[in-house]
């Protein structure tokens, strides 16, 4: 599963979870129309907003609670939240879940036209 930040269009920046079934990997991905080299991408701030945060060490931390809102109607099934739960208490055993509100993510910047 992965948090998805699509920053090539920016009046219409769009955050999506993708593949929520996935419970075996977790990451943000960020669609950008270019790089920057010193840091975050421009607009990714912005976007994640309400989701969670970019940290010094540029992993995000994604908030739990907005990865179960992105994940909608899924996450109204009580398979799919046992198994989400399953992935949040693996994290936590692994120091990947901060105060038990955010999830820590590796970011992947992908880079290109819209």
């Amino acid at each position: 599963m992965y948090v998805q930040v699509d920053l090539r269009t920016p009046a219409a920046t769009s955050v999506e979870l993708q593949e929520a079934d996935d419970f075996h990997a977790f990451k943000l991905v960020v669609l950008s129309p270019d790089g920057r080299p010193d840091g975050p991408p421009d607009g990714l701030e912005e976007a994640l907003r309400d989701v969670g945060s970019i940290g010094p060490d540029g992993d995000a931390y994604l908030r739990i609670d907005a990865v179960r809102r992105l994940a909608g109607d899924t996450a109204e099934d009580p398979a799919w939240t046992a198994a989400f739960d399953q992935m949040i208490d693996y994290a936590r055993s692994r120091g990947w879940v901060a105060c038990d509100v955010t999830l820590r993510a590796h970011q992947e910047l992908r880079q290109g036209p819209a």
